[in-house]
């Protein structure tokens, strides 16, 4: 593991605001933050900072011909999407037209087994049937140019509300995405559910809807859970969806909301962070679209997760929350079965190859991208995991710094029937009797990762004497929560430290905690995992020790902790 620590902050910057101390000051400057406005906005994520949802191109005639439908009482379908960001901004717009009373409307959530993400001719023919005369996409729609022209030559209207990236020939309809070439939205990186809150707002507000003050905020807790699972940068806009909605979270009026939480093991009498929503929330809302399973034929165009967010009954809420939780724990057994199946596979190599790219027939695609980024993470590297179909194989792609899927994909694109995603993630299909070239393809590919790039990386932001851990400094710190993508937990490094009272902790005596002394301070560590590789550890060990900044709780009192992320020896 290779330590990098940032560039320093040029002096005048540091001259330019006396009231904070060095660190904090180097913190803001790593996260671009370089005027006072800047630094002050960011520590203050209010609601009231939210851009009107008029700025957005599109959103007005939007909102005024979703008016137009309910007011002559139109068929209308909201047609989402499987993923948790899908789930949620469906819920939101269906919501909304309930505390409108406007209850003449359908709700499609797509099949990833069946059928697959986006609009479907299947599913617009039976929109048709049932007589719908307006289709409102959320969180696709934005690439299915055919299916749209298909939905309006039979007499529907269809507006698209997406946050994905737009091609060079989008569908012919209204289109709300703040990724359009004319768009002046200030804020483009917003996630299906973020417009979708927009939308309900505008909705409410041009409706004169008197409960509006209540619902900005109730509704706060849906933006959040998706904005941090489908990793969007948490800064500008959400940055206060997320701080904003985490408080809203552990106070939810959602049932179902609510019931998933206490099934997770979530108190909601303390506080709730990304971490929470990333690893214990948003997999089980996921999980339904992860998972091939019977459906019960009352969900049969939408899902067990919609519903959850959807009911008002608190045993229909536990039945859900207990449905949503079952089908997580078979997604962690799938997840766990594949990686061990890879992981055996690899430690017969002597090193794996700089592209790590595997497939097999009886592995789930649901899950393979999840699959991709464990792997990722543990052996630093690009990682193509795929479903190999009768004909066609479907996976995904994660990777690393310094090796852009997106680019790979379109230099190599009459190799897909379909692929798609972001600079670190991807998914893509293909022919099966395309895979031995797409395998060539990724081998040659390899050739422009250069060993080095391989190399696990510390980046520390800056050094941290005890000097500097003042009360002011700590009240400023934990206003830069909450951490994510584009605003990362600060990374310090303390030099020559002093060890002691070094101690084995945890249930399997995994964990070891010890004390750090410096200018006779002494501060509290714990690393989690890894009590074997630092049994070398002993009082009066010499050390330079990288860490994250913890609370501890103990006795209903809070105390600091530096979590340990790296250690060396003097």
């Amino acid at each position: 593991m290779q330590w990098k620590i940032r560039e320093p902050m040029p002096v005048e910057f540091a001259k330019s605001f006396p009231e904070f101390n060095r660190p904090l000051l180097q913190l803001f400057w790593n996260r671009n933050l370089r005027t006072k406005e800047s630094i002050y906005k960011f520590l203050n994520p209010v609601l009231h900072n939210l851009y009107h949802p008029r700025e957005m191109l599109n959103m007005e005639m939007a909102v005024q011909r979703i008016n137009e439908a309910i007011k002559n009482n139109k068929k209308i379908a909201i047609y989402g999407d499987y993923d948790t960001d899908g789930v949620c901004s469906t819920t939101i717009l269906a919501r909304t037209f309930k505390i409108l009373n406007y209850h003449n409307f359908d709700v499609y959530i797509p099949n990833r087994f069946k059928g697959g993400y986006g609009l479907t001719k299947e599913k617009i023919e039976k929109m048709h049937q049932r007589k719908t005369q307006l289709v409102i996409t959320l969180d696709c729609g934005i690439t299915d140019a055919e299916e749209v022209a298909l939905a309006k030559k039979l007499g529907m209207e269809i507006i698209i509300f997406d946050h994905h990236l737009i091609g060079a020939h989008p569908p012919e309809t209204l289109i709300v995405d703040p990724w359009q070439k004319d768009d002046q939205y200030p804020f483009k990186d917003l996630v299906a559910s973020g417009i979708s809150y927009k939308l309900a707002m505008f909705l409410l507000e041009t409706n004169h809807h008197p409960l509006k003050p209540i619902f900005e905020k109730q509704f706060l807790d849906l933006v959040a859970i998706a904005t941090i699972a489908d990793v969007a940068p948490l800064i500008d806009e959400n940055r206060i969806f997320v701080s904003e909605g985490l408080k809203q979270l552990v106070k939810t009026q959602n049932i179902g909301l609510r019931k998933l939480l206490e099934i997770a093991g979530l108190n909601l009498k303390t506080k709730l962070d990304p971490y929470h929503v990333g690893f214990i929330i948003a997999p089980r809302l996921n999980a339904v679209g992860r998972i091939e399973h019977q459906v019960d034929n009352n969900f049969e165009e939408t899902d067990y997760s919609f519903e959850l967010l959807m009911t008002e009954n608190e045993n229909e809420a536990e039945f859900l929350a207990q449905k949503v939780n079952n089908l997580n724990l078979e997604r962690q057994n799938k997840v766990q079965e594949i990686y061990d199946h890879i992981k055996k596979e690899l430690s017969q190599q002597s090193q794996p190859d700089k592209i790590i790219c595997l497939g097999n027939p009886h592995w789930s695609k649901g899950v393979v991208g999840i699959v991709a980024g464990k792997l990722k993470d543990e052996f630093g590297r690009p990682v193509f995991i795929y479903s190999e179909g009768k004909e066609i194989s479907t996976g995904s792609a994660r990777s690393v710094n310094g090796f852009n899927l997106v680019e790979l994909i379109e230099r190599h694109r009459d190799l897909f029937i379909e692929a798609g995603g972001h600079r670190l993630a991807a998914g893509f299909s293909l022919k099966n009797e395309n895979l031995e070239r797409f395998k060539e393809m990724l081998q040659k590919e390899s050739a422009q990762i250069r060993d080095e790039d391989l190399i696990p990386k510390l980046i520390i932001d800056t050094t941290l004497d005890p000097d500097e851990i003042t009360p002011q400094f700590l009240e400023i710190f934990y206003r830069l929560e909450p951490f994510g993508r584009e605003n990362p937990e600060p990374v310090f490094l303390m030099s020559d430290v002093i060890v002691s009272d070094v101690r084995i902790v945890g249930n399997g005596g995994n964990h070891i905690k010890f004390s750090a002394q410096k200018k006779n301070r002494y501060f509290n560590v714990i690393s989690f995992n890894n009590a074997e590789q630092l049994k070398f550890l002993t009082s009066g060990t010499k050390a330079d020790i990288v860490f994250s900044l913890t609370t501890d709780e103990w006795g209903g009192q809070q105390f600091l902790e530096f979590q340990l992320l790296g250690i060396k020896e003097k």
